[in-house]
């Protein structure tokens, strides 16, 4: 009969029935004691499968109407029938521009004040009155003018009313609106004859405007 075999119960491996220690893995084969099964792992455990809850339905709130947005420069049509029409404005006239004097203004030299002459304007002789110091005043109405053709004016007005009989001779100025007020409101043009200046004897001219 043939020897029988058995299994070493560390490495499965077979030896003689009468082996006290197996030829493969060198354990001892007498204890009798066969080694706590190495216990497999076990593999793991899924979680019973639960269905994914319904995701809740979002709650729908009532919208509210979006009103029509307005262009900026837009104006409703009802708004622009009611709109009252602007009058319209009637331009003014410009001033028309001041005339050129035809000299040098103001004037520095006798020479240029008798050049302004050529420009001055028509006047009327309202009143003259003299007196005991060889003085005399002249009132004259102009129109309303720039300086330049006041001089012009009471220029024109004392080479008209020249006397040689007076040493002074005053050419006051009004406006046609007021002749009869105290003091000139037109310019006034003071001509004194012969004054010592210095060694000198002049003419001399003052005028205010």
């Amino acid at each position: 009969m043939g020897e029988q075999c058995m299994r070493c119960p560390y490495c499965g491996g077979f030896n003689s029935e009468r082996a006290s220690f197996c030829v493969y893995c060198g354990r001892d084969l007498t204890s009798g004691k066969q080694p706590a099964q190495r216990q497999q792992p076990q593999p793991p455990q899924q979680p019973p499968s639960q269905q994914p809850r319904p995701a809740p339905s979002p709650q729908s709130y009532p919208t509210r109407p979006t009103p029509a947005t307005q262009q900026p420069g837009q104006v409703p049509a009802a708004q622009r029938r009611r709109a009252p029409a602007m009058p319209q404005q009637t331009p003014v006239p410009a001033a028309p521009p001041a005339p050129e004097a035809p000299a040098p203004f103001p004037p520095h030299t006798v020479a240029q004040l008798q050049a302004l002459e050529q420009g001055a304007l028509a006047y009327t002789v309202t009143d003259t009155t003299t007196n005991g110091q060889r003085k005399k005043i002249v009132r004259i109405i102009y129109p309303r003018c720039v300086a330049w053709q006041q001089v012009a004016t009471l220029l024109k007005a004392l080479k008209e009313q020249q006397d040689s009989r007076f040493e002074t001779i005053i050419i006051q100025g009004y406006l046609s609106s007021d002749p009869d007020v105290y003091t000139f409101t037109n310019g006034q043009l003071t001509f004194d004859r012969n004054v010592r200046l210095g060694s000198q004897t002049l003419n001399r001219y003052q005028i205010e405007t």
